[in-house]
């Protein structure tokens, strides 16, 4: 029963190590990109303004599943949901 259920919830722990690792590559760009001078964030074309939206993009990775999508597939496989495939395809419970 565990193996099934760590290997249920794996989808979740990638997502997850996806997150954190985004969310440090956000706040590691945005550091680095507050430390320097307005003039030096000119000839890169920035705004100090633009930082913040800047990191949000540079921290993405592509083809990452969110989070609350992988949670949700995970609950879904453990308890025995299979794939929606319309209202036919729906188990009356």
């Amino acid at each position: 029963m565990q193996t099934n259920q760590t290997a249920t919830f794996s989808r979740t722990r990638a997502a997850f190590a996806n997150s954190a690792r985004s969310f440090q590559t956000r706040q590691q760009v945005s550091r680095e990109l507050a430390l320097l001078s307005d003039r030096a964030l000119a000839d890169l074309g920035l705004f100090r303004s633009d930082i913040r939206g800047f990191a949000r993009d540079a921290s993405r990775i592509p083809g990452a599943e969110s989070l609350l999508s992988a949670v949700a597939a995970d609950l879904k496989a453990l308890l025995g949901f299979q794939g929606t495939a319309g209202a036919a395809g729906h188990t009356s419970w």
